[in-house]
């Protein structure tokens, strides 16, 4: 596209970089005579609401003025491929920088922080903070000062699913998403702090806190693992950062601070003149015992496959049924979260119905499940039914009668 000219104003002159969503160029914008950033994403990959939906974000992102956050000046499509005209940066991006030290990783972690705030209290949220998405400018102290821009705020994906069902698009962001966000919940801005605190965890600890061989084996993580924390690989960072780190990382998002700005007032208390932590230049090896207390599931790779596979078939369209059974305290809930972590991963929606001996009406669970995937907010539309079902349907579930339309009862 080097050459082309979009909407009669942005001349693309050089590509930039190029992503598993879509390319950057550095254009010159005609109209005001400058020098601008320009971003086209595949139509392919992102679908006709996936599109709209990046156009509305991107005007959201536009009113966010901020010196942390790239400003976005223009957005549109061309041919039907959307695209989002930004600030031409100059700089390194955090995955680039060299390992810094101490007193710069805190300064970069307070930049990061200041942009967040100002962005949550519009009501943005970034929803895919990564190393990749913070330019680290040029013009700052090496040790005390960072100016640092985050870019793509609020346009990082315009469709979660389509980012889950491609493990290549995926993978990149593995390291940095939040247990919620791998469950299906919505991100929101302690979405966003748990990324910053993976991203402070491997400037400091030279790794990130999750490392695995496998998508699903960093995920499951993510759920499950408790976090060892930074100074067990770096011995010099102060205990106040260590105890930040680890509850940026929690796993509920309750549990985290409150607010980008609690997480930079508390950097900026740390003492800024400890000594430089010099970081090591590649990651520590996992260790057996590492990789139990880790929380990865021991011995039942066999069962796991197979489960898997279940899934596959069911994904393909042929109905299944899977049953877990065992004595209590050997795993079987544990082996079923990691079972519906890797469905959701994959693009499946996981429905939950709970039974119990006493008490329970008929078809309980079932009800239950109908209920969360007819009634609640943004559930997506029911296919198309046939009236007996639809009957059978309304009959374990009155109440979903309105989400249908009107239903001869069976003779």
């Amino acid at each position: 596209m080097i050459g082309t000219t979009l909407q009669h104003r942005y001349r693309l002159d050089a590509e930039l970089g190029r992503g598993g969503m879509g390319t950057v160029y550095r254009a010159h914008d005609s109209l005001l005579d400058r020098p601008v950033a320009v971003k086209v994403l595949s139509s392919t990959t992102l679908g006709t609401e996936g599109r709209a939906r990046l156009l509305r974000e991107a005007r959201a992102t536009a009113r966010l003025n901020h010196p942390g956050i790239m400003a976005v000046h223009d957005a549109g499509e061309e041919n039907g491929a959307p695209y989002i005209v930004m600030e031409l940066l100059h700089g390194q991006t955090l995955r680039q920088l060299s390992t810094p030290g101490f007193a710069q990783t805190i300064a970069i972690g307070r930049a990061i922080c200041a942009a967040l705030e100002h962005a949550h209290a519009a009501g943005v949220v970034h929803r895919d903070l990564k190393p990749e998405n913070v330019m680290v400018l040029s013009g700052g102290s090496a040790e005390r000062e960072a100016r640092i821009k985050l870019m793509d705020f609020g346009l990082a994906f315009t469709s979660d699913a389509a980012r889950l069902t491609h493990d290549g698009a995926f993978i990149g962001t593995a390291n940095y998403v939040a247990p919620e966000i791998i469950e299906g919940q919505t991100a929101t801005a302690a979405s966003d702090l748990y990324a910053v605190g993976v991203m402070l965890y491997e400037l400091l600890a030279g790794r990130p806190p999750f490392v695995g061989d496998s998508l699903m084996a960093i995920l499951s993580q993510h759920l499950y693992a408790p976090v060892v924390p930074p100074s067990t690989y770096q011995p010099s960072v102060p205990d106040a950062l260590d105890s930040l780190i680890v509850k940026l990382l929690s796993k509920r998002p309750e549990d985290r601070p409150a607010s980008a700005a609690e997480v930079r007032r508390a950097l900026e208390q740390l003492d800024q003149t400890s000594a430089l932590v010099a970081l090591p230049d590649r990651f520590v090896p996992l260790s057996a015992l590492d990789r139990i207390a880790r929380g990865r599931l021991i011995g039942r790779e066999h069962e796991l496959a197979e489960a898997r596979a279940v899934w596959q078939q069911a994904a393909s369209g042929e109905g299944c049924v899977l049953l877990i059974s065992g004595e209590p305290g050997i795993g079987k809930t544990r082996f079923a979260r990691e079972l519906t972590a890797q469905a959701r991963v994959t693009g499946g929606q996981v429905l939950f119905g709970e039974c119990h001996a006493e008490g329970m009406l008929p078809y309980g669970p079932i009800t239950e499940m109908l209920h969360t995937r007819c009634c609640q907010p943004g559930a997506p539309p029911m296919p198309d039914l046939t009236a007996s079902i639809l009957a059978d349907l309304i009959t374990i579930a009155p109440e979903l009668r309105a989400n249908f339309p009107p239903v001869p009862p069976n003779p």
